[in-house]
C-alpha cells in the first residue's frame, strides 16, 4: 500500500518539479516537503492539500488513500466521464485502488473494459465484452461466498 507520502513524490516527480519549487507555489518550508515523503504519518494541513489537489489535477482521495474520486451527474458512466482528464490522469499515476463514481468503487482494470466498450463500434464485440464481464462477475462472487 502506498503512503500520501509515495504518491505526493510521485506527483512532483512526474510534474519534474523540486521540493523547494512546489514549496514555493505552496508557500511553505521546503523542508516540510520532505516530511511528507520521507515520513509516514506527515500530512500537510487542510488547505495546504487541497492546493497540492489542484496543483497535480487530483482529489484530495487520491492523496490520502490512492482512490481517485470522480463525479457522475445522474448516477450515468457516460463516454465523456470515461475518457475525462480525471479519469486519463487516475490511470496514468497508477492508481493502486482504482476510482469511485457515485460510491461504487471500479479498480483500473474495470475502466479500461468500459473505455473499450465505450469506443467499439461492433454490437457483437460489445455483447461477447458484456457476457466476459457478468462471468467474471459470476465467478467472483462464487470465490467470495466461499
Amino acid at each position: 500500500m502506498t503512503t500520501f507520502g509515495e504518491r505526493f513524490r510521485k506527483l512532483r516527480r512526474d510534474a519534474n518539479i523540486t521540493q523547494n519549487q512546489i514549496a514555493e507555489y505552496l508557500g511553505i518550508q521546503g523542508a516540510a516537503i520532505g516530511k511528507w515523503e520521507t515520513v509516514r504519518n506527515a500530512y500537510p494541513n487542510v488547505d495546504t492539500l487541497i492546493k497540492v489537489a489542484d496543483y497535480f489535477h487530483v482529489s484530495t482521495d487520491y492523496l490520502l488513500r490512492g482512490i481517485q474520486t470522480v463525479p457522475v451527474s445522474e448516477g450515468n458512466l457516460t463516454n465523456s466521464t470515461l475518457n475525462g482528464s480525471v479519469v486519463q490522469n487516475n490511470m496514468q499515476s497508477n492508481v493502486s485502488g482504482g476510482i469511485i463514481v457515485n460510491s461504487q468503487v471500479f479498480s483500473k482494470e474495470t475502466i479500461k473494459i468500459a473505455q473499450i466498450y465505450d469506443k467499439s463500434e461492433n454490437l457483437r464485440g460489445k455483447n461477447e465484452l458484456l457476457t466476459l464481464a457478468f462471468k467474471l462477475e459470476d465467478e467472483f462472487s462464487s470465490e467470495k461466498s466461499s
